[in-house]
């Protein structure tokens, strides 16, 4: 990943298009501290993530239960993957379990199957 990249200030709304539709947005509001668990419901476990993606087929494009975090790091917003059996990718590349990795706007991210766009700031 290059350093030279606008980052994201953890703080606003977020804005994750999915599936690239437009219509299939979910608004996340990262001023909290806490991070983001990004993963998956199902009917075989109680577990629910913070940002739960199972109403965009989740399960079948291989995205785990706890797949990975949104987390604040250095007051910027980064993308952690969770140790995911699917593998989490950022702007194609494939990211080291356990390691923060700066998002910026227009970034695209696969957990799986599953195609997310980073919208920021909110429009």
């Amino acid at each position: 990943m290059t350093a030279d990249r606008a980052g994201i200030p953890a703080k606003g709304v977020l804005r994750i298009e999915i599936d690239n539709r437009k219509h299939n947005t979910l608004e996340v509001d990262i001023s909290t501290p806490e991070g983001y668990i990004i993963g998956r419901s199902d009917s075989k476990s109680s577990y629910i993530p913070d940002i739960d993606l199972a109403a965009f087929h989740a399960l079948e494009k291989g995205v785990s239960r706890r797949h990975a975090a949104l987390v604040r790091y250095q007051g910027q917003l980064h993308l952690l993957d969770l140790s995911s059996v699917n593998g989490t990718f950022l702007n194609g590349e494939r990211l080291a379990s356990e390691v923060p990795y700066p998002l910026s706007p227009g970034d695209a991210i696969l957990l799986g199957n599953l195609n997310l766009l980073i919208i920021y700031p909110e429009r």
